[in-house]
């Protein structure tokens, strides 16, 4: 198949459609002019489907590792449920994380992502600040990692499902495995034991649940997008 020919494959793409016509003559001609076409740029159905899968890579990783926390993994998949799309951490000098599934959410998805990446670290810090100075730093860091997984676990109640198809779920493993043959997953880091963990934990929740995610289907909304979470 020709390299990134997207106006082939959108042509494809239409010729298919006017296929299923209630016009004989017109969806035999058109069914007639794809299958030409395919065979003569040798183009599959799957090339096809999978021409709608993209990713967007956001250069926001605050976890500072490929190995992040678990409050950090519980936000990435607030995205994937809201958007319907997966993700990727992508390792190297500066770790990434992209998004991957249907190419009309993936840069939302992306977005979204460090919007809310953003205002989840800021709140931990803050809560951080506010602990007594003579604690020990790895108690702040306990609790700072419990406050986080509340404020998580609050976000988590605002979305609303966008659950992936059965279809796009197949198409996005398929597109992984082509793209990133090696990847791996992770589990993520646990938080460390202290005391006033649950405490911790409420504290963030509480605010947590002033944040409200939207699904934002355009560029307009994704501009409204900012000024609402």
């Amino acid at each position: 198949m020709p390299q990134n020919n997207e106006k082939l494959l959108e042509k494809l793409k239409k010729l298919l459609a006017l296929a299923k016509s209630d016009n004989p003559h017109e969806a035999a001609l058109a069914l007639q002019r794809a299958q030409k076409l395919m065979q003569a740029y040798n183009i599959t159905q799957a090339d096809l489907a999978l021409s709608d899968i993209d990713e967007s890579v956001s250069n926001y990783w605050a976890a500072g590792s490929v190995n992040p926390p678990r409050y950090m993994l519980g936000l990435l998949d607030i995205i994937q449920v809201a958007f319907g799309v997966k993700s990727i951490i992508h390792s190297g000098f500066k770790p990434s994380v992209g998004f991957y599934g249907n190419k009309d959410r993936v840069e939302l998805a992306s977005y979204t992502w460090e919007v809310l990446a953003r205002q989840l670290i800021m709140a931990r810090k803050n809560y951080i600040r506010q602990q007594n100075k003579r604690i020990k730093n790895t108690t702040k860091t306990s609790r700072g990692d419990k406050f986080a997984e509340g404020w998580v676990l609050a976000v988590r109640s605002e979305v609303h499902l966008f659950a992936m198809s059965r279809e796009e779920r197949e198409l996005a493993s398929l597109w992984l495995e082509q793209k990133y043959p090696d990847s791996g997953t992770t589990s993520g880091r646990k938080a460390g034991k202290s005391r006033d963990a649950d405490m911790s934990r409420h504290i963030g929740y509480r605010e947590g649940e002033n944040v409200r995610l939207h699904q934002p289907v355009s560029g307009q909304e994704q501009r409204k997008l900012g000024s609402s979470l």
